[in-house]
């Protein structure tokens, strides 16, 4: 019995680290959508500039083409950031997958280990009451269940 309880023990120490996991999982992802849509904006306003800017030069007749690449550098740096924080996302996501699987199959483990137990019991002769192996009296009635 003290068995069952130490593996409920262990099952319950697992779940509140998963429930751990999933959290600091969820807020990591979050962090990094926020950041991933303020790159974005950034994005979005360089390459208005870069409008701008070309505009300006044109309309100046002065095309200066150093100027329009250090913009369109600003742009792909920002693209690159972008990317990255996105793999990052993905790869925290696979991780917490291949988690849940690993999972999965432990508790597939553990359910097999709850059906053994179920059935190693002795049933009072006198009410029926299904009490652990090792019980020498039934937990209900007190009953005196082996010699």
């Amino acid at each position: 019995m003290s068995d069952f309880f130490g593996k409920l023990k262990k099952n319950i120490d697992k779940g509140v680290n998963k429930a751990s996991k999933k959290s600091a999982e969820i807020a990591e992802k979050t962090k990094l959508q926020t950041q991933i849509m303020s790159l974005k904006n950034d994005k979005k306003n360089e390459i208005s500039e870069l409008g701008k800017v070309v505009y300006d030069m044109l309309k100046e007749g002065n095309l200066d083409e150093e100027a329009i690449n250090l913009k369109f550098e600003s742009i792909t740096e920002i693209e690159k950031q972008i990317n990255d924080k996105e793999e990052q996302k993905e790869n925290i996501e696979k991780e917490g997958l291949a988690e849940e699987s690993e999972e999965s199959e432990e508790s597939k483990e553990f359910e097999d280990v709850e059906v053994v137990e179920e059935t190693e019991v002795i049933e009072c002769p006198n009410c029926g009451e299904k009490n652990p192996t090792d019980a020498k009296f039934c937990q209900n009635c007190g009953t005196k269940l082996k010699d």
